[in-house]
């Protein structure tokens, strides 16, 4: 549960109309670990009012709950009780920008502050956004072995210095009962297979977030379950899986 301070009073004149107005205005704090309502933006022009109206729509749940908790936390500064179809009938939205140029991205929304102006509930909301990248470790930052030195003997009694030498592939001593080796590319491949599952896992998980959201509304909407069991087993056993990382 967020938490709601007290309203902050300020008085002005209205710059269109020349009239007085007041306002109170509630700070909105959501602790870290608290989640807000989130999508993906594949351009900076899907971060809009239109991408929070569709966000809060898919989410009616949080968003019922948040006007639950606000109402509750703030009664003792209201003249009389108001109910969340009260608010939902007057509140309006807005949307503050960000600098940020990489896309696609999550963007994850939170109520910053609400405003009582003149009468109307006005919810002014901030986003943070987490590129989704595919990062592929930094070579130099693999753990060597301490015990290795800049030069390594080889069979002729030469040293291999640090300096870079053209490799006569003809020239190598074979053992016949040696196979052929190739270069080893396991951990760089396997480090990124592993980012790559990681990605799709996280996306497994939101797209099930949103079937169970959805089936959610389902059954508050229609109140029947007749969604048989054998349907949902199907569509959740991907996730049921595990995959060792």
């Amino acid at each position: 549960m967020p938490t709601f301070k007290a309203p902050i009073y300020k008085k002005r004149v209205d710059p269109t109309t020349s009239k007085p107005e007041v306002s109170y205005t509630f700070p909105v704090l959501f602790l870290t670990e608290e989640q807000g309502i989130s999508f993906v933006a594949e351009t900076k022009e899907g971060i809009s009012l239109q991408a929070l109206h569709a966000c809060m729509l898919e989410n009616g749940s949080w968003w019922n709950q948040f006007l639950h908790d606000f109402l509750m936390a703030s009664s003792r500064f209201f003249s009389k009780p108001y109910t969340i179809d009260n608010i939902n009938r007057i509140v309006k939205h807005t949307l503050s920008s960000n600098d940020n140029e990489m896309f696609p991205a999550y963007i994850t929304l939170h109520p910053n502050t609400i405003q009582i102006i003149n009468g109307q509930f006005v919810v002014n909301w901030e986003y943070t956004w987490e590129p989704m990248n595919i990062h592929i470790p930094d070579l130099e930052d693999e753990p060597t072995d301490k015990t290795e030195s800049s030069s390594i003997p080889v069979s002729t009694g030469t040293v291999l210095t640090t300096e870079l030498q053209e490799l006569n592939m003809d020239q190598l001593p074979l053992n016949k009962n040696s196979t052929e080796e190739t270069l080893e590319v396991d951990d760089l491949k396997k480090s990124y297979d592993k980012q790559l599952v990681r990605e799709a896992r996280l996306k497994a998980k939101l797209a099930m977030y949103k079937a169970n959201h959805q089936l959610t509304k389902y059954y508050d909407k229609y109140a029947i379950d007749d969604i048989s069991e054998s349907e949902s087993e199907e569509d959740t056993s991907e996730e049921d899986e595990e995959v060792e990382l």
